[in-house]
């Protein structure tokens, strides 16, 4: 069942949502009396309820209080003696005020409380409700908003958990030296006490109390908050786990529901499994297609899951969105026990139609959508699809399948809105194991993966996250350290934000295998957390403007290579997902993600003036030696009479900036649908332009004849 916390947001995987439910219900551990301090005997939704209570009165009275202070007050004493110290006491702590600021490797950190008596004790950072949690205050002290204070403090010394609140928002922040991302759970306990919501005080109470958080930094790792924060890893890697499986079962079953469908003989005409047609589409690109249609389904399930489609308020516009058009409610049907096939195909007509909202045409502007265009949503991106039927029983058994998971004898729906991104790379590694095949059985069409060997040849496996953190940590923060301090230096030190900005957007990183974009998402996350500390002034800056850092960083800085096509498409999903604040299109990455080797390959252009070496003909096991020598022979006399490769006409190509080409291609901007084409359609232009397409053509010619078998046929 779908639960809905209007009050609660959890950024990272500081916790695994449907721990909330499991809190709620007292069916994980840490949740009967004795586990918050008191008797056996004692009921916990009595002390609950006193705790609530107690709330309310204070907040009753903090309220009159701040209606009475001085509008420029920060409200900061009025906050911690009136309202967050009392309640604080409510939830078993005895908050004890530090009066001395803290200095940790030559910084000074004022942390305004402990959970007790004792320096080794949980810090808990107050301030007054007038000032932003994330934002410094106007002052300008302390130097560091309160949420980048304690975050701070915590990747620097042996604690593990902290709390920081403005009365207003209430935070717990772990340590996350070796994240790159925002971390922490949040409650608006205005919005609960203003909106009377007793069920989300519960949670708030299952997780603030004192029994929560370590004693100290001895028995930091096994405090109840590390419990629920190591399961919700295990837990990851699980949902991990079923995804893989889930999409593997709703590839074959929408593959089997199109092939299979009477309506479309177009199609198995197409696929050239009908006696007497040529196949149009190979069995392997309508892999693909399938697979981007999940891709689809996958990027609006996160989005709608974030509220990130929707741009205006207008609510009935949003109504009109989410009951005709929108993937959740296909994923509510789905997720429904009883449904059978009945021959109707109108659920995949109306997806068609919701597709159709995100193309370039951006129809959706009228529903107030975001325009996402680009090669995702592109109209020509399903091609061997168009026109297609599939049976609303198929897809929706599809739908099951990316929707809901098994987990421990239970089902469990697969919460997209805190899914990594990287959990989709597990699933590109699963699909490795596998190449399409379409066979007939007893009559009857069938689309299977088939187990095949495309892991091994290619090398591919996917990057486990904690070697990823020490690459980003030992090779990139170096880098983006040097720069900016290289630029304060040029600038004597002087703020100078426009510079810095510069500087890092001119970084660039690529990965020459890049797989799903494990290492590129990392990468991007690291260099928009600084671009937008630039931005914002802030330690911590706010996910609004990270999301907005971050999308700059992967139009300016991130390039990404790989051999198998399937990496590349998901690599740019992967991106997408991560790049994407809402209220603009997605980002143009066909000349930052490419497809192709990065190992084998023309390194300096000038090695085409001496042509083909005569070594490149060189039999090895395979080759037919008598075919080699022949060969061998043509290439040194074509060779001779410098016709080979056609790189020997006299084209104009020294008077063209290739470099410069790709340059003015960078600069186009991205914020509306018609840029997005404008730069779609210079790429285009820039690939055939015929100097370069000669250019390019004699590189793949050269390169060919090093790894092109001497056989008599290919001879």
């Amino acid at each position: 069942m779908k639960t809905t916390l209007t009050a609660l947001q959890i950024e990272g995987n500081l916790l695994a949502p449907d721990m909330t439910a499991q809190m709620l219900e007292g069916s994980i551990k840490g949740q009967l009396p004795e586990d918050f301090g008191f008797n056996k005997t004692d009921k916990l939704a009595d002390e609950i309820a006193t705790a609530w209570g107690d709330a309310k009165a204070y907040w009753a009275v903090f309220q009159r209080a701040l209606a009475r202070l001085d509008e420029n007050n920060s409200a900061t004493t009025i906050t911690r003696e009136l309202w967050t110290v009392p309640l604080l006491q409510s939830l078993g702590y005895e908050p004890v005020y530090t009066a001395t600021a803290e200095v940790v490797e030559g910084q000074t950190y004022a942390i305004s409380h402990r959970g007790e008596p004792g320096e080794n004790k949980p810090p808990i950072h107050i301030i007054g409700c007038r000032l932003e949690i994330d934002k410094r205050p106007p002052s300008g002290t302390p130097r560091l908003s309160a949420h980048a204070l304690v975050q701070e403090y915590l990747n620097k010394t042996e604690h593990l958990w902290a709390i920081a609140t403005n009365g207003y928002r209430w935070r717990l922040l772990r340590d996350s030296s070796l994240m790159t991302r925002l971390t922490y759970i949040e409650f608006d306990l205005e919005q609960i006490l203003d909106g009377e919501n007793f069920a989300e005080f519960g949670l708030f109470y299952r997780l603030f109390h004192r029994s929560r958080l370590p004693e100290g930094v001895d028995d930091a790792d096994k405090c109840l908050l590390e419990y629920y924060h190591q399961e919700a890893i295990q837990q990851g890697g699980r949902v991990r786990e079923k995804l893989r499986d889930g999409v593997e079962k709703a590839l074959i079953q929408l593959g089997n529901g199109f092939i299979q469908h009477p309506q479309n003989e177009r199609l198995r005409q197409k696929l050239g499994i009908i006696p007497n047609y040529e196949a149009e589409v190979t069995n392997y690109e309508f892999y693909r297609q399938l697979l981007r249609l999940i891709y689809r389904l996958l990027f609006l399930m996160v989005a709608e899951s974030r509220n990130l489609l929707l741009i205006g308020e207008d609510l009935e516009k949003t109504r009109i969105y989410r009951e005709y058009y929108s993937i959740e409610r296909l994923r509510e049907l789905a997720e429904r026990p009883h449904w059978r096939r009945e021959g109707f195909q109108d659920l995949w007509q109306g997806l068609w139609v919701t597709f159709l909202l995100f193309d370039e045409n951006w129809r959706g502007e009228v529903l107030g959508l975001s325009p996402l265009n680009g090669d995702l949503f592109g109209s020509g991106t399903l091609s061997a699809l168009d026109n297609c039927a599939i049976d609303n029983h198929d897809l929706l058994i599809a739908l099951r399948q990316l929707s809901l998971y098994q987990d421990k004898g239970q089902l469990r729906r697969v919460n997209y809105e805190y899914l990594d991104v990287e959990e989709l790379g597990s699933v590109y590694e699963s699909l490795l194991d596998f190449h399409p095949q379409v066979i007939l059985h007893q009559g009857i069409y069938e689309f299977a993966l088939v187990f095949g060997s495309d892991r091994k040849t290619t090398g591919s496996y996917y990057t486990p996250p904690q070697l990823v953190q020490q690459l980003i940590k030992t090779a990139l923060v170096p880098v983006i350290e040097e720069k900016l301090r290289s630029i304060k230096q040029q600038l004597g030190n002087s703020e100078n934000n426009q510079e810095l900005e510069k500087a890092l957007l001119s970084l660039k990183v690529c990965d020459p295998a890049c797989g799903s974009g494990h290492f590129l998402l990392a990468a991007a996350r690291r260099i928009g957390k600084e671009l937008a500390k630039v931005r914002t002034g802030e330690g911590e800056p706010g996910i609004e403007p990270l999301k907005l850092a971050i999308r700059d960083v992967i139009q300016n800085c991130i390039y990404g290579v790989d051999l198998n096509p399937l990496a590349v498409d998901l690599c740019k999903v992967a991106l997408w997902i991560e790049g994407f604040p809402g209220k603009l299109p997605l980002s143009f990455l066909d000349h930052r993600i490419k497809c192709g080797n990065s190992l084998v390959g023309v390194l300096d252009i000038s090695c085409l003036d001496e042509g083909i070496p005569d070594e490149a003909f060189k039999a090895v096991t395979g080759d037919d030696k008598p075919l080699a020598i022949q060969l061998k022979k043509r290439n040194k006399k074509e060779r001779e009479n410098q016709d080979q490769l056609s790189i020997y006409e006299k084209l104009a190509t020294d008077n063209i900036d290739y470099a410069e080409m790709w340059r003015e291609l960078g600069v186009i901007p991205e914020t509306t649908p018609q840029e997005v084409r404008s730069k779609q359609k210079k790429y285009k232009e820039n690939l055939q332009e015929p100097n370069w397409w000669v250019k390019f053509s004699a590189c793949n010619l050269w390169t060919a004849a090093f790894v092109m078998p001497l056989t008599e046929h290919n001879g």
